[in-house]
């Protein structure tokens, strides 16, 4: 079998972590798990082989919610429940850029000047994602900025970083630009019914000062953007919150959905269900070689302190498709230091999800 090197996209305040609604209706056909008698004892809880994070959503049920669905077969494990998503989320936002290229509301080739764009970038919170971004797309930066204030950069470049390095100025450009019904249409299209447009710079600037009004983080992601004497200052005399608070606090103010709720935009893009605007979708998610028998393979992953995140689609050339959704949270600081140290782990018992028959009905034993 033919295996893709996967690369994780990252919401993350690395200064902070040691290291580094339910839907109405399920998204997936209901799942046949393996008779209790028929499954073994799960595989020892670990993150460094595929079989250990079985193990893991044995152990910690609490902590873990999927959706698999092969077309031949399907497995679910809690979810409808409402879970942190991090950067995953961001795939509702490709969406609604697609949709809009689409009705003609935006031009992809349209050359955005980057310091519109470099507004929406926080420093320090995300991984490197926007820096990496620039290098990608040949804009000379200083590690900071772009060294031409008078650059431009193609709207679709600018939203192929939202997925490649998960860049979180993007989807709050999107959100900015197109606005909240737009954002919320874009996932109902996909069945997401009850979508809450998140702030990703929003979410991160709430962490770094535990003062601001935490109900309103997209108030300040936009005064962050637009009021140069704020953005300076920001944060400067507060002292962040511990790590227990850190965790708490990205699980409850972080983008939020369900396993269900992300495998419906999934499912979509993959059998086409979604209309307008999914050519470009896939185009943007598909960037990386699928695995067989599949021809293409896309994917957005998330992580941020305690959560780890990936929605996947499949699609052949013979009209096969397959979802994986996978979500993670409640990991402690060494519990995320793992799982990140060995991403490749996890995200191999996903793509295995989608082509090994006989991965799913040992889901279905933890499930």
């Amino acid at each position: 079998m033919r295996r893709p090197m996967i690369l994780m996209s990252t919401l993350t305040v690395t200064a902070l972590v040691a290291t580094g609604c339910a839907s109405a209706e399920p998204a997936t056909a209901a799942p046949s798990p393996a008779p209790a008698d028929d499954c073994p004892a799960p595989p020892a809880a670990g993150f460094d082989t595929p079989d250990g994070w079985i193990g893991l959503a044995a152990e910690r049920p609490e902590d873990i919610a999927f959706v698999v669905d092969t077309g031949d077969s399907s497995v679910a494990a809690r979810a409808n429940r409402d879970q942190p998503l991090a950067s995953a989320v961001k795939v509702v936002h490709l969406v609604a850029y697609a949709r809009a290229v689409a009705d003609g509301t935006l031009d992809p080739d349209e050359q955005v000047p980057v310091l519109d764009w470099q507004r929406w970038y926080a420093p320090g919170t995300d991984g490197g994602a926007h820096i990496a971004a620039l290098n990608r797309l040949g804009i000379p930066n200083d590690g900071t900025s772009p060294l031409d204030p008078a650059a431009t950069v193609r709207l679709d470049d600018m939203v192929s970083a939202m997925v490649r390095e998960s860049d979180n100025g993007v989807p709050d450009y999107l959100r900015y630009r197109l606005g909240d019904d737009a954002l919320r249409a874009a996932a109902s299209a996909a069945g997401w019914t009850d979508f809450t447009p998140p702030t990703l710079v929003g979410t991160n600037l709430g962490a770094l000062d535990p003062t601001v009004d935490r109900d309103d983080l997209w108030s300040l992601a936009q005064r962050f953007a637009f009021d140069a004497d704020f953005r300076a200052g920001y944060a400067q005399n507060v002292t962040p919150p511990d790590e227990a608070a850190i965790l708490a606090y990205y699980d409850r103010y972080g983008p939020r959905g369900s396993a269900d709720d992300l495998a419906r935009v999934y499912r979509a893009v993959a059998d086409g269900s979604l209309g307008a605007g999914v050519d470009d979708v896939r185009r943007q998610l598909e960037w990386q070689s699928a695995p067989e028998p599949f021809t293409a393979m896309g994917f957005k992953g998330g992580n941020l302190p305690g959560v780890l995140t990936h929605g996947f689609e499949f699609r052949g050339d013979d009209g096969r498709t397959a979802v994986v959704v996978w979500l993670t949270h409640g990991l402690d600081a060494a519990d995320y230091g793992a799982a990140m140290e060995n991403l490749a782990a996890h995200q191999q018992l996903l793509v295995d999800a989608a082509t090994d028959p006989a991965v799913v009905p040992r889901l279905a034993c933890v499930a």
